[in-house]
């Protein structure tokens, strides 16, 4: 039995009945599982761990190219085997280029592969095909696709929208046509928008609009859905009200109530035409009766002795009277 195999079972016994207080009076906090604090604040640890704060694990003594996960363990590095990770392996053992790969040990025990004309990849497992020889030949964002360079030649994977061997034609997204119930479809590049017929809705035109859902008829009507989409009609059922008809229904009063102020205000207009001709025609006859009682007078106030004749124009007709002045006694 070697030393490392003789101290294993010691490191076991201290690990388990090792002190089992935590730390989290420390701060920072020792490792709840893995240490505990003293009265110095500082983190002691259980076996098997390490570190300010005992969350790192110690490995196996002895472990040169390797690590742990958990204490005492020694796992190994790429490229190195062993109990203690001493052993250097080489990667190239195992043959991992293929296709005629050249396999290459490197430095940290890695391996790299020079592949063959016409080979790519890490292990040298991808054929170097149309899409990679020729470049790819798909338009408008296709995929070029040669089934991993096996192929004998290139195809194309079309986004949405494209079609054709190279995604070269740009797709009619309403053909056919995708509206339905007499939908207008209208192409807007890849995809298509509807122009759906009254009472019908969605992307594609494909469900009814139930017109009766906002309850349209008042005073008791019931609400019926046609049935025929394309008349458009909305039928309504009416109930007979028990009420007593007027014999004028409002219209009708008011239309009545405007022609009798109409009426009215033509016959006072007519009345007041009438009186008012009547009232100028006496007037007129009054000035002028007044004037000629006042021409009279200051013709016979002359004293010369001589004859004066008048002329007197009368309204209804013209006749000539001579008046002879007489004395101031006969007057």
């Amino acid at each position: 039995m070697t030393a490392t195999a003789a101290l294993l079972p010691v490191l076991l016994l201290l690990l388990v009945f090792g002190h089992s207080a935590r730390g989290a009076e420390c701060f920072p906090a020792c490792h709840p599982q893995n240490g505990f604090c003293e009265d110095d604040n500082v983190c002691r640890c259980q076996p098997g761990w390490q570190g300010p704060l005992c969350d790192q694990c110690v490995p196996l003594p002895g472990c040169v190219n390797g690590l742990c996960v958990e204490p005492w363990q020694c796992i190994c590095n790429d490229g190195w085997d062993g109990t203690l990770c001493d052993t250097e392996i080489q990667a190239c053992t195992s043959n991992p280029c293929a296709n005629n790969g050249t396999c290459v040990n490197l430095d940290t025990g890695h391996y790299a592969c020079s592949c063959a004309p016409g080979f790519s990849g890490k292990d040298c497992q991808k054929k170097d095909g149309p899409c990679v020889i020729n470049g790819s030949p798909c338009q408008h964002g296709g995929t070029c696709v040669d089934d991993d360079g096996w192929a004998s030649h290139a195809s194309c994977l079309c986004p949405p929208g494209f079609s054709g061997n190279f995604c070269e034609i740009v797709a009619n997204s309403c053909t056919p046509n995708p509206c339905e119930n007499q939908g207008i479809c209208t192409d807007i590049g890849g995809d298509f928008r509807c122009r759906c017929p009254a009472g019908f809705v969605d992307k594609t035109c494909s469900r009814p609009v139930t017109n009766c859902a906002s309850d349209p008829c008042l005073n008791g009507a019931t609400c019926l859905q046609h049935s025929q989409p394309e008349h458009r009609i909305l039928k309504v059922s009416m109930r007979e009200l028990n009420k007593s008809t007027p014999l004028l229904s409002e219209g009708q009063a008011i239309c009545f109530t405007i022609l009798g102020v109409l009426t009215s205000l033509v016959v006072l207009g007519t009345m007041g035409i009438v009186f008012l001709n009547k009232c100028e025609a006496w007037v007129s006859n009054l000035r002028y009766n007044h004037m000629l009682h006042k021409k009279k007078k200051l013709l016979l106030q002359y004293s010369s002795g001589e004859d004066l004749a008048v002329n007197i124009i009368f309204p209804d007709k013209i006749d000539m009277t001579t008046f002879k002045e007489a004395s101031d006694e006969e007057i």
